[in-house]
């Protein structure tokens, strides 16, 4: 296992809400990449502050699958 890593990006206000159900199915779970790594999500979430929403996502890879 990698140390854990992060991601913040911006997304459209359109589409938090279909982002939102997404981030809740993949939380506390985890997701093959094309590459053959394994990640899994330790934290993801949607915040919205002044109409912008920001994904916040926390993630650990691990070796290939």
């Amino acid at each position: 296992m990698s140390l854990p890593w992060g991601v913040k990006d911006f997304i459209e206000p359109e589409a938090s809400e279909e982002f939102t159900k997404y981030i809740e199915s993949i939380a506390n779970g985890s997701i093959t990449l094309p590459s053959g790594h394994v990640a899994e999500i330790l934290k993801a979430d949607v915040k919205e502050k002044k109409g912008k929403y920001l994904l916040i996502m926390r993630y650990q890879l691990s070796t290939l699958a």
